[in-house]
């Protein structure tokens, strides 16, 4: 965890939206596991980790397997978003989604991870907003339910994701409509005079 909180503090540029240093993200995703009763130190250990790779000049696979372990380092390889790779393709983030799902482990700090981001989406614009939500619901509510049923130790993690992130999705959603609904409501009264 000291690595975590010392290369993604904000002296270091690392904050999240609200203020807060970037590692907090990092240790929530790992204490929401733990609530889970996921206590294989590998887990928590690559899900500390998640972001680091992707975020942190300098960290890559083989520099985290010496730190830590083989292991770790292969989850957080399996977790981390190439930077080669638009995500914002759909055939890449499921082929990404589907990499994580051929691994508990992965699915389970993915899932975790995924969790968080949509319980702290309150700082982002709207449109960043139901961006995200709107990507939840086509690729990681459908990932939730095949981790749920290929792997039956995690269950009660990953229908915990999908029963606490489609309300915000449909909250999110409604919001989107009746905005929609008034700016069309807004033209039509330009139009009319």
């Amino acid at each position: 965890m000291d690595l975590v909180k010392e290369e993604m503090c904000i002296e270091k540029g690392f904050k999240r939206d609200n203020g807060t240093d970037y590692y907090n993200h990092c240790i929530d995703v790992a204490n929401n596991l733990i609530s889970f009763g996921i206590k294989d130190e590998d887990v928590i250990c690559a899900a500390l980790l998640h972001d680091i790779i992707e975020d942190v000049e300098g960290y890559r696979e083989i520099t985290i397997a010496k730190m830590f372990n083989p292991n770790v380092a292969r989850l957080v390889m399996l977790v981390t978003k190439k930077s080669n790779v638009d995500y914002k393709e759909p055939a890449n983030l499921i082929a990404y989604l589907s990499e994580i799902s051929s691994d508990m482990n992965a699915s389970a700090i993915k899932t975790s991870d995924r969790m968080h981001n949509m319980m702290t989406l309150e700082e982002k614009t709207f449109e960043a907003r139901y961006r995200k939500a709107m990507e939840t619901k086509t690729y990681y509510l459908p990932f939730f339910k095949e981790c749920r049923y290929k792997y039956p130790r995690y269950e009660n993690l990953f229908y915990s994701a999908k029963s606490q992130i489609e309300p915000l999705i449909f909250h999110i959603e409604s919001f989107y409509k009746e905005i929609e609904r008034q700016r069309k409501e807004i033209e039509c009264l330009k139009k009319q005079k």
